[in-house]
Order: C-alpha cells, then structure tokens, then sequence
C-alpha cells in the first residue's frame, strides 16, 4: 500500500492530527485538482481488480450450485453493470480517504505527496469507508437470486454468509493488537483523571469503582466505533487486497482517537453518569486549574522547536541575503537592512507557527507530555516559511529595485534549473544500468525527466532534503508512453516499465517482516537448506537482471546477428554462475552462524533476518570474470570492442557528471553561486569522482548524493587552493564553516579506503554485508 508507505512515519510531531471529520473537509483547488486526476488514474486500475474479483465470484457460485453456460452469461453481464456502478460509488469515496493523508497547510506538500503514489497500488488495495462492492449492490444480488432460483440460492447464500462470518473473524483478529495500542494512551489517561478527580473531589470508593467503569464503557464505545469502521474498509476490499494488508504486521490506517476539547467532553459526558451535578462543576473547575498550570509545561515543550526553527530560517535567509549582497554587489547599508528585513520575518513565522504547535501539545495528555518531552520537534510548515511572508516579499519590493529584482528572480530561475537538470540526469543514470541509453536517447529524455520531476525541486529549496531512488523513478514514470516509445526500443521500453512501476533499478526491494508470526520446522536442516536455496535463485535472478543489459545493449548498438547474441547470452548466463560462487559460500556462512543458537521455534524468524542482509560483491561482478572478457574477445571483433567500450565509457562520465552536479546544486542552494563558478566547481567535482568514487561507494551508501548531508562530500576532495580560487573571499569563509567540516570528517575514511585500494589493486575491495545502513567487512 504506497498510501501507508509514505505517509506513514512521519516523525512525533505528525501523531496529532485533525479529527477525521476535519481532515475528510476538501483543500485548496488546485490540490483537490491534482487529488481528482490522480483517483481518475486509479479508476481502470479499481476497475480491472473489480472485474477479476466478479469473475472469481462467479466461479465461487458455479462452483457450488452449478451454473450453465446462459446463467453464467448472465450473471456476467449483471457483474458487468455491477461494477461500473459501484466505480461511481467508490471514486468520490476514494477522493474524500485520499484527501486524509495530505497536508492541510501547505499545498505544495500536498501536492509533493500525491506525485509519490501509484495508482496501480493505491487504487486496487487503498481502504476507502463508505462504498458497496459489486458482490453487495442489490441488483447483483436480485440477478443472483432471479438465476439461481430459491433453493440454489439458499445453498448458495447460507455458504456466503459462512465465508463472510470466517472472514470477519480474520478481520477481528488482525485488529486486536491496532485497538489494544490505541486505546491504551486513552486509558492511561482517563485513569490519570480518575485519580486526580478522587484526589481533588474526595470521592468514595464506590464512586472511584462506578467511575472506571464509566472509562472502560467509554473506552469500549470508542473501540467498537473504529472496529467497525475498520472492519467495513478490509471487508469490501477483494480478498487478495484484503489478504496483502492483513499480511502486515499491523493496520496502519489512522485510529481516530478524540482530542483536546472534544475528548474532555465526552470524559463529562460519561462522569455525569456516576457524579452528581455539584461534584461535577467542581470537577470542572480542578480540571482547568490543572490544564492552566500546565501551560508553562505546555510553552516549555515547544521551546526547542522555536529554537531549532530559527537557527535554520536563518540559515536560510543568511544564504539568501549572501546571494543578493554578491550578485547586486549591495553596500554595507543595503545589507543590514536585509538583515533586519529577515528577522521580522522570522519572527512572524515564528510567531504563526507557534500558535499550531501549542495547540497540538495541548492536545497531548500529562502523561503524554511526559513521556516525549525531548523527543519531539515541530517543524514550521513550508508555506510559512519567513522566505515567503509578505513581511519579506513585500519588505524586498522596497529595498530593491525592480530591476534589481529582477535579476535575482532571474538568477533563481537558473539555479532551479540547473537542480532540476541535476536530478535529471542522476535519475536517468540510475535508470541506465538497466536501460543501457546512447547519448542520444539521454539528451531526449533528459527534458522529459526535467519537466517530471520538477515537483522535487520544491523540496530542495529546504533546509534538509533527501530522496530516495523510488521518488525519482516514480516520477520518471509520468513521462507519457508515446514519448518513450519514440525515443526507445522495445527492450528498453520494457525495462523504462519494470523500473517505474517497482521503484527500483534492483529486484531486492522488499524487506520480509521479521516481526511476524512464524510456524515450528519439523527439520531444521531442511529448512536452513531450502531457506539458502531461495536466498540464491533470488540472488542469481537479481544479478542476471543486471547482467542482461550488456547483452542488449552489445546487440543493439553493433546490430549483432542472432547466433552472437545467444553466444553472449549463454557467456552471460555463466558469468552470473561464476561470479555468484564466492557469494555462495560466505552467505551459507554467515546463514549457518546467524542461526547457529536458534531452536526449532525461532529458527524462520531468525532466516528471515538473515535475508534483509544486502551483499555486495565488488571483485566479483559478471561484466569482470574471464569467461565474459573471453567470449566478449571471441565474439566481437576490434572494432566492435571499440564501440562497446566507448559506450561504456560515456554511460560512466554521463554518471559522474550527474553525480558532480548534484554536489555542485547543493553547495549552489547554500551560497549561491554564479553559473560560472558551478562550471568550475563541477569540473574540479568530477575529477575527484573519477579517482574517489569506488572509495566514497564503499564508504557510504551507493545513493549518497541523494541527501543533503553527504552530496557535499566529494567537495572536500577538491585542494582548498581551488575552491578559494573560485569563490568569492565570503563565500569562502562560510564553505569552510559551515560546509566542508561535515564532509572532511568523512573525507578522512574515503582517503583511507582510496589509500588501501591503491596498495592492494582494484581488485581487493572486502566484501560488504549491509544491515539497513550499517557495514559489516568481510576479513
């Protein structure tokens, strides 16, 4: 489910959202816009799973009863109707659960948020409230019963209602453990209030009884709501959508728990019940005693978040105002005023800002407030950001010209496109591993991509940015079909398709859920044998995958004839073969001692862990063994060597240049810089790329230009005397306060990788076991 996969794990400060009701209330136009395009791409997607699940049905009842071949026909085209009609039921209803997940304060995130989903997961296995399946509209089920006649349908009724009851019983089970951890913050903090209200009120014993069960009835009400509203979400969802989020180790669909006012009432509400009009009011009056004492609490909690928010709108608008004093060459005076200009502004969006964050901790119980105090930070939202309050776009109009603004506007428009070309051509050269473009299928796409993945440079304007290479891909993914097909061939068109729809140039994107439940194993042996077994046909499938676009790409650029292109494929099928061989060997290894103190019990769940170990084989890729080198020799003659490598070559530099660009864009967003100093600076990047890059891949993740933090490393390899030679003395200064420190503590581990790999040769790079992040050396 792509929905709860990005939307999902947004940090402490998300946890207090608006109430249902609120968050179900439609955005602004241009979001509900881009909301009702994306539902509409999920309409054929909704429509083909729909159908299927018709067909199964109507096998379901052949099955039972019998059906000939006109009753079948009939039923068919009942089941046709059925689900055009409940289409129309279920898009608007689609429209209103989608619209739950988006930012209500920013339209730009909103609309960031709806690029990242996939209508073919979002529409076949989204839960959506208030809909009728097409196996539950009354003119199906008066077609069933008009065809079947009474007694079939009788049999036929009595078996669907007992598939119906088994699967709510699923239903129930899988939700125990999502109402159990919901409701448990509500009845931590109803007893709290129990007990202050005995402390303050003096109750008795049997008021204190009478009053924890009013909590639990409460509690139940609550719990029983959300059962049922869940259970009808899983329930109207086709078995194998159902099956794939039962699957999970948890419902992750938002339990909507009552805050703030509305929560106090319904408490009242349920302690009229047992306390008399007076205690009540007394009640009333100890409670806001207690919730004004606990303002200072609730002003304390948000203080580091005021903090944090400052320091970095003043990053930001120091870079800003860098910016303008050096392309306008601004005097001393000009630029204090832009100084004083920025911190009226950040204090209005402090100030804005700070109104939302009380709300939502006041929204949090005591006992919540003291359990995440520390933890929790509450970010200021994008649309308002002092960069874009009229106090600084209006205060702008006055200390510049227009002329002068201008300029700057002009100057920012080319720094947005030399990121969006940047993350272009980064995206295109993780797609070419498998698609093995020409240069000039590159320069084709290259616009295509730009004008896709604009909505990313949005967040590159941030403080802190990451992607990740399914964002990218995802997005690649809008390009129109008859674009692609225009610039690629059938093979590639295939691979462009794998590739956007699974987010990934790599097969192995799917983690096995360790948390699970797990059965005993009969024969330990058997298993770890058949566990290693699976472990290596996924292993072999993901290397040949990567291998085959060598064989492709020899075939289409040298127009090979039939029987080369089966040699080269053979030559590659055993070069995945043989350089798997060392893989074999060390995963058994670390298999068996991953295990070695497991029981029969735990023994899947501890292969399963063992699965989520990525290895890396550096020395032992297929493209380097003799065998392929052999039959490349073999095959091919001089010339056609010459080609290939030369192809090979530019895919390299192509990837490197993407990779400087990158770094480049980010030290650009930070100080600003003119396009000739970005010339400079990208070629001095490339060059450290085209020594360092194996070392920085070792050292660090293979996507680390893909996050703020790292992009900048590869600068801390480019000799200071030519960095100071193109930026400006003030640039200067801040790139080594504030940019280059980060990046040299790393620096420090690739120059010690680079070091080792030139005394051991190419060749000796250790292999590498990755635990979500973490690097484990094979010795």
């Amino acid at each position: 489910m792509l929905l709860a996969i990005v939307l999902t794990g947004s940090g402490s400060a998300q946890a207090q959202t608006p109430s249902r009701s609120e968050l179900k209330k439609p955005l602004s136009e241009a979001v509900e816009k881009v909301l009702a395009d994306f539902v509409q791409s999920c309409v054929p997607e909704k429509k083909k799973q729909l159908t299927a699940h018709m067909e199964e049905v109507i096998n379901t009842i052949s099955a039972k009863v019998g059906l000939s071949p006109d009753e079948k026909r009939t039923l068919h085209e009942t089941a046709g109707k059925a689900v055009e009609t409940t289409l129309k039921s279920w898009q608007p209803q689609a429209v209103l659960m989608m619209r739950t997940y988006l930012s209500r304060t920013s339209d730009s995130a909103a609309i960031r948020h709806i690029g990242m989903w996939k209508p073919e997961i979002a529409g076949p296995n989204e839960p959506v409230e208030d809909w009728t399946p097409p196996d539950e509209t009354p003119e199906w089920l008066t077609a069933v019963k008009s065809t079947l006649g009474e007694a079939r349908y009788t049999t036929w009724h009595e078996a669907d209602l007992k598939n119906r009851l088994q699967v709510d019983k699923e239903i129930s089970s899988h939700l125990e453990r999502w109402l159990r951890e919901s409701r448990g913050p509500m009845n931590e903090d109803l007893r709290a209030k129990i007990e202050l209200m005995k402390k303050k009120l003096t109750l008795t014993d049997a008021q204190v009884t009478a009053l924890d069960k009013a909590a639990d009835t409460l509690l139940e009400q609550l719990s029983d709501a959300e059962k049922k509203r869940a259970t009808s979400m899983l329930r109207t969802l086709p078995s194998s959508a159902r099956e794939n989020i039962m699957g999970r180790n948890y419902f992750y669909i938002r339990f909507d728990r009552p805050r703030g006012e509305a929560w106090e009432k319904l408490w009242e509400k349920a302690a009229a019940t047992v306390l008399p009009g007076e205690q009540l009011a007394q009640w009333g009056k100890a409670d806001r005693e207690e919730r004004s004492k606990a303002e200072s609490d609730v002003a304390d909690m948000i203080k580091p978040s005021e903090q944090q928010a400052e320091q970095q709108m003043e990053i930001t608008m120091g870079a800003e105002i860098d910016g303008m004093v050096m392309a306008l060459n601004l005097d001393k005076d000009r630029q204090k005023a832009l100084e004083q200009l920025s911190k009226e502004a950040i204090q209005e969006s402090l100030q804005q800002a700070r109104k939302g964050w009380l709300q939502q901790v006041r929204n949090y119980s005591a006992a919540e407030r003291k359990r995440i105090r520390g933890n929790i930070y509450f970010g200021v939202n994008e649309d308002m950001q002092a960069i874009k309050l009229p106090v600084w776009t209006e205060g702008i109009k006055k200390l510049l010209t227009e002329e002068e603004r201008t300029r700057i506007a002009s100057e920012n428009k080319q720094r947005e496109q030399r990121a969006g070309m940047a993350i272009s051509r980064i995206c295109l050269a993780e797609m070419d591993k498998m698609l093995a473009l020409s240069s000039e299928q590159r320069t084709h796409l290259e616009p295509l991509l730009m004008e896709t993945l604009h909505s990313l440079t949005d967040q590159r304007r941030q403080q802190y940015w990451s992607y990740n290479t399914s964002q990218l891909l995802q997005n690649a993914g809008k390009v129109k079909d008859e674009m692609t097909r225009a610039i690629l061939d059938d093979v590639q068109l295939k691979h462009w398709k794998e590739l956007v729809v699974s987010g990934s140039s790599s097969s192995r994107n799917t983690m096995p859920d360790i948390n699970g439940t797990f059965p005993e194993v009969p024969d330990m042996e058997a298993a770890i044998s058949q566990h290693l077994y699976k472990m290596f046909i996924a292993e072999r499938s993901r290397t040949l995958a990567s291998m085959m676009p060598h064989v492709e790409e020899a075939s289409r650029l040298l127009s090979l004839p039939g029987p080369a292109v089966a040699r080269l494929t053979t030559a590659a099928k055993g070069a995945v073969e043989i350089s798997l061989a060392y893989w074999r060997q060390f995963t058994e290894n670390f298999v068996r001692q991953s295990v070695q103190n497991t029981n029969s019990k735990n023994l899947l769940q501890a292969l399963a862990g063992t699965t989520r170990a990525n290895f890396s084989r550096n020395e032992v890729r297929p493209q380097n063994t003799e065998l392929w080198q052999t039959a490349l020799q073999t095959t091919l003659n001089s010339d056609q060597l010459k080609k290939l490598q030369q192809a090979a070559d530019q895919r390299h530099e192509y990837r490197l240049r993407a990779m400087a660009e990158m770094c480049v864009s980010e030290l650009d967003r930070r100080r600003k810089l003119s396009a000739d100093q970005c010339v400079k600076i990208e070629t001095a990047v490339r060059q450290v790329l085209a020594e360092y890059l194996p070392d920085i891949e070792r050292y660090m993740s293979f996507q680390w230009f893909l996050q703020y933090y790292y992009a900048l490393v590869p600068l801390a390899g480019v000799p200071e005397k030519d960095l100071q030679a193109i930026l400006t003395p003030e640039q200067w200064k801040l790139c080594k306060e504030r940019d280059l420190p980060d990046a040299m503590q790393y620096w420090e581990g690739i120059k010690n990788n680079h070091e080792q790999r030139m005394k051991q040769g190419a060749q000796a790079n250790a292999p590498q076991i990755l635990f979500n992040g973490g690097i484990m050396i094979d010795q």
